[in-house]
């Protein structure tokens, strides 16, 4: 398993995502977790690497090149994980695993346009490469195909699919209309989040069990584990925009602010300042050019922000175990108890200035 996991980086550098390493400990879980399930997640990259070879000759390269990229693969795998720990890894699970991977690309690629991102895994993103026009039709291509995959399964599962995608465009467009809004409540971050992040990852454990046969109380519960571990990795994406070394994420840092979307440690900044502070704070995140990233850094910092964010998202994250105590003891279900402790050594890594 060690030269597939050569071949295979579910991030950059899995022992960092910041300037501080993450927990050895945390670590070794993860990369435990992925050798279990590693000749599976091989084929579910060789499936989507095929997905090119489906699509129009004239559109084969614009394809090729939004799906080549080397992302960390986390949806595909918790869909096996889940199918593992209430059962056997077959190859439905495979199926389920391409078509959810699938649809987060067409919501990268969507995303990448939205925020003027001009890097993603390493390299230039679509629409850098060939301008907002065609890549936004490229994304477009992306979820319809992903969609007639999801028709080989019954219709509950392919229904299941179509109403994650729908969450995650749901999501994109409120987070959009909700731009600059300085008094966007936390209720309304955390369902929009849910929505735009959350959907893929709850139906990816949730059906994961479902193909199983797993009982509606097991099924239930892995929906519940994917729905926080969904919401808990997108806090964290809101921490590592402030925080993360952007050669060690490999993509472009700091897009969430310049393009309005205010994320939780700026949500919880805003609430933890004097009427005076806000005021100030308020005239700076909406001015041309926005606030400098190494000032809000040290006063998300110093007024506790961030600490705050990390303490919510590591809540999420024992929320997500916690609702694992239904599931049957297995070496799957223990690799995602595995998934969670990597997400909390990752958050525990992260520079807060305390």
């Amino acid at each position: 398993m060690e030269g597939f996991l050569g071949e295979y980086h579910p991030v950059k550098s899995v022992s960092r995502w910041s300037a501080r390493e993450i927990d050895p400990r945390a670590n070794t879980a993860f990369l435990s977790a992925i050798e279990l399930i590693g000749p599976e997640l091989y084929s579910v990259e060789e499936r989507i690497r095929e997905q090119s070879k489906a699509v129009d000759a004239g559109i084969e390269h614009y394809f090729e090149y939004a799906i080549g990229g080397s992302g960390k693969r986390l949806r595909p795998a918790l869909a096996l994980l889940a199918g593992g720990a209430t059962g056997r890894v077959v190859s439905d699970h495979v199926d389920l695993a391409v078509i959810l991977e699938l649809i987060h690309i067409a919501s990268l690629v969507h995303d990448d346009i939205m925020d003027g991102a001009d890097k993603r895994r390493d390299r230039p993103t679509l629409n850098a490469k060939w301008g907002n026009s065609l890549t936004v039709l490229v994304g477009d291509v992306l979820f319809a195909h992903a969609l007639r995959l999801s028709t080989k399964f019954p219709n509950a599962v392919s229904r299941r699919i179509a109403d994650a995608s729908a969450d995650v465009c749901t999501g994109e467009i409120l987070q959009t209309q909700k731009r600059f809004d300085l008094n966007l409540p936390l209720s309304e971050y955390y369902r929009m989040v849910q929505m735009k992040t959350g959907a893929l990852f709850s139906a990816a454990t949730e059906l994961g069990a479902y193909l199983s046969g797993s009982s509606p109380a097991v099924i239930g519960a892995l929906r519940t584990y994917g729905d926080k571990v969904g919401i808990a990795y997108q806090v964290l994406d809101d921490c590592i925009d402030l925080v993360g070394d952007e050669e060690m994420i490999g993509k472009t840092l700091g897009t969430d602010l310049a393009c309005g979307k205010f994320t939780l440690p700026v949500l919880l900044l805003l609430q933890r300042s004097t009427p005076a502070q806000r005021e100030e704070l308020s005239s700076v995140l909406l001015a041309d050019g926005g606030m400098d990233p190494a000032v809000l850094l040290d006063l998300v910092r110093s007024r506790g922000a961030l600490t705050a964010a990390v303490a919510a998202g590591t809540l999420l994250v024992d929320e997500a175990e916690a609702a694992l105590s239904v599931v049957q003891e297995n070496r799957h279900a223990e690799a995602l108890r595995s998934m969670t402790e990597y997400l909390r050594g990752v958050f525990d890594s992260l520079d807060t200035g305390n």
